[in-house]
């Protein structure tokens, strides 16, 4: 191909480079578009591909755990009955009789509380303002006041309610355990869910806990 020289004044020139730049930038930006357009396709196919394979694992989780629980409660029947005991526990612990295999399994417990609840504590509290007049019942008020502070959900917890009912009893006065009383009233505990828990001993002798979530599988 041969060329030619083309004589353009300096605003020939200009106009001209104008438009070559208007070109390109448009020709970016097409392309850019397209690949946007195709980023967009892409992460579709891969997010649809991956809904599917969560989903079979999630099924697959849950006949899993239906099945654990369907034989493990043969087991505590069983349990109950050879040794004669009715269990009531919010979860059972099973081991191997190697201890090889631990596995634990219950429901996990909301502790929610009724809202009679504020009424035992104030009682409680109004009662140990008559208490703190020397050391020793300062020292009482101190683990009391502890026990009575609730969690930053603005829950109390129900094992600190029991160590609170042993000391009301120990102390004998009435206002103490009637509060104490109010409280454990308007306790009104909520299954959240059911966990499986479980524990081996790997070929070195080490126990392990085995990851049953995806935040506890390492994929390194």
């Amino acid at each position: 191909m041969s060329k030619e020289l083309v004589e353009m004044t300096a605003e020939e020139m200009a106009e001209y480079e104008a438009f070559r730049q208007d070109k390109a930038k448009k020709a970016e930006a097409a392309r850019i578009k397209q690949e946007r357009e195709t980023y967009k396709e892409m992460k579709d196919a891969t997010i649809r591909t991956n809904f599917e394979l969560l989903c079979q694992i999630s099924e697959g989780i849950m006949m899993a755990k239906k099945t654990v629980f369907g034989n493990m409660e043969t087991l505590i029947d069983m349990k109950d009955e050879l040794y004669k005991t009715k269990s009531d526990r919010q979860s059972d612990t099973f081991s191997t009789e190697d201890g090889e295999i631990s596995i634990k399994l219950g429901n996990r417990i909301n502790e929610g509380w009724a809202d009679t609840v504020d009424i035992g504590i104030q009682k409680v509290k109004d009662h140990l303002k008559t208490l703190a007049k020397d050391e020793n019942s300062a020292n009482l008020v101190e683990t009391v006041m502890n026990l009575l502070a609730k969690d930053r959900k603005g829950n109390l917890k129900a094992n600190k309610v029991l160590e609170l009912e042993r000391l009301a009893v120990k102390s004998g006065d009435e206002n103490f355990i009637d509060g104490i009383n109010i409280i454990k009233e308007a306790y009104r505990p909520a299954p959240s869910c059911q966990f499986i828990e479980v524990r081996f001993k790997d070929d070195e002798g080490k126990e392990r806990s085995l990851p049953l979530s995806m935040s506890a599988i390492d994929n390194s």
